[in-house]
């Protein structure tokens, strides 16, 4: 009888400890992405993307070509990489060489470079991946602006060759932020729709990392890359959850390492007393962009007139939005106010000009302007709250929606008439390249205008101060004379960093999205 009652006791433990570990506590807010995380036996690296921010797709790895963060750089490298100022470069996959006349990249690979998958990484990847991106609909602006400049691109063993037809100062820049992708795997997928090709389920990478498991839409792990030739991690796994909020993510103990600048976001993190608040100066851009006319001839009648778009910013407090978020600066061009080649023109707010102007300028007063917006965060939803009552004050009615796909929404779907978007640019350069005719995403809204190329062209190439100081004179009053898209301000970021990772001394963040050598391999876990 003592046997048998021994046994059932040890049978119910059993169950006890099966039930325990199949079930487990939902967090606060109800999401699946951190309760469907696995529970981690060991040390891992805890990261965080979100599926509220109009960026990310919650079902699969983002493209690199699109949007970095720490997840991407942890898996796939570049030709150089950068330091924290984004501005100087150093080998990574190769080293490269710049011709006098600043023409001609010479761009030599590493020897015995190899992909996850055992395959050996050549000067073919980098070829392919320069053409896939430019015929991909969804990339960086940075990239097609930078290699729009290539007119001649040969390779012989591991020694690759760019020849530009004018020079682009920031290249170099560029090539440390272009992530090499797999040739092998990818040269079946359209390369227009690159970005949603089955490959990122399960991708072969070049970094610390290649990808271990995949829950779909809930979460991905990262496991070491057998085949990186460098200094391995001491961080032998990664999970990367996707969460509707990151602050819900901190205090549930979902994510480890997290950055953003929304006001809500900033104080919630400050409140936690195991995360360290790191600011980073950054070019993050907020702004307006009208809905105008696209390359495919879709036209919005309603903001043709650029009478119309006048009103409606004169009608906008933009100072009072800036205030809404933490160190924001009202700026009035991609050159932000401080910045001594600012041309001093200001957007005046003056509420009963712009009802007076409005309704002398022709526009429709009975239809419902519409605002498009794709941040989720309350700071975002109070600014759009705002800008929906300054606009009804000149007595037209207003709706705002928010989009669960950004890109879409905006640049192909765009069935409204004021977008409203951030950009965390790498530099005012990447502010003015929008502009370009030959931008995949914009032309879809100023439909392809040429009128700023030449100027864009010019800042590209402008090798002295004084010469990016007129290139950027000439810009600002294109677009202040054009009114395409409007800035409010520009606010800076930051990193938000557990006290379970070590990270080495002298280690300095750079702009979360984008890449920088942040000696990952010496990061530590407590």
């Amino acid at each position: 009888m003592k046997n048998k009652l021994v046994a059932l006791l040890l049978a119910m433990t059993m169950i006890a400890s099966v039930l325990a570990a199949c079930g487990g506590d939902k967090p606060a807010d109800g999401s699946t992405a951190e309760s469907d995380t696995p529970v981690a036996t060991e040390k891992v690296l805890k990261l965080a993307l979100s599926t509220n921010d109009g960026s990310t797709s919650d079902d699969r790895v983002p493209t690199p070509w699109l949007n970095r963060n720490m997840a991407t750089n942890l898996m796939w490298r570049s030709l150089l990489i950068a330091d924290s100022s984004l501005t100087k470069t150093s080998p990574d996959l190769a080293e490269v060489a710049v011709s006098e006349d600043g023409l001609t990249y010479t761009i030599t690979l590493k020897e015995g470079l190899k992909w996850s998958d055992g395959e050996a990484l050549d000067a073919e990847d980098v070829l392919w991946s320069i053409d896939a991106l430019m015929a991909a609909t969804n990339k960086n602006a940075i990239y097609s602006a930078a290699f729009g400049k290539i007119v001649e691109k040969t390779a012989e063993g591991n020694v690759i060759t760019l020849k530009l037809d004018s020079p682009y100062a920031a290249m170099l820049d560029i090539l440390a932020q272009f992530a090499i992708l797999p040739k092998h795997a990818l040269e079946n997928a359209d390369p227009a729709t690159i970005d949603a090709a089955d490959f990122w389920k399960n991708p072969v990478t070049s970094g610390y990392y290649m990808m271990g498991e995949l829950n779909v839409g809930n979460y991905f792990t990262l496991v070491p890359n057998p085949n990186y030739e460098g200094t391995p991690a001491k961080i032998e796994k990664v999970t990367v959850s996707y969460v509707s909020d990151f602050l819900t993510a901190a205090q549930s103990g979902s994510a480890d390492y997290l950055y953003g600048n929304a006001s809500d976001l900033v104080e919630g993190m400050s409140a936690l007393g195991n995360y360290e608040t790191i600011n980073v100066d950054v070019l993050f851009y907020k702004y307006f962009i009208f809905n105008m006319k696209g390359v495919d001839g879709k036209e919005n009648e309603a903001m043709q007139s650029l009478a119309v778009r006048q009103a409606l910013i004169k009608a906008i407090d933009r100072a009072s939005l800036a205030a809404l978020y933490p160190s924001a600066q009202v700026i009035n061009s991609g050159v932000p106010n401080s910045n001594e080649a600012y041309n001093g023109f200001e957007y005046k707010f003056d509420a009963e000009a712009a009802k007076n102007e409005l309704a002398a300028s022709g526009y429709d007063m009975g239809r419902t302007l519409r605002i498009c917006y794709y941040n989720n965060d309350q700071t975002s939803i109070d600014l759009i709250n705002a800008v929906v009552y300054y606009l009804e004050q000149t007595g037209i009615k207003v709706e705002a929606t928010l989009s669960n796909d950004g890109t879409t929404d905006l640049f192909t779907t765009r069935d409204y008439d004021i977008g409203f978007k951030g950009k965390s640019a790498f530099s005012i350069e990447e502010w003015y390249t929008e502009y370009m005719s030959t931008d995949a995403l914009f032309a879809n809204i100023f439909g392809g205008d040429t009128a700023f190329d030449a100027a864009v062209a010019a800042l590209s190439a402008a090798a002295t101060p004084e010469a990016k100081a007129a290139a950027l004179k000439d810009l600002q009053k294109l677009e202040q004379d054009n009114m395409y898209k409007v800035p409010v301000f520009t606010v800076g970021n930051c990193v938000f960093l557990s006290d379970k990772v070590a990270v080495p001394s002298g280690v300095e963040f750079c702009n979360p999205l984008y890449s920088c050598d942040l000696d990952f391999a010496n990061w530590d876990l407590k």
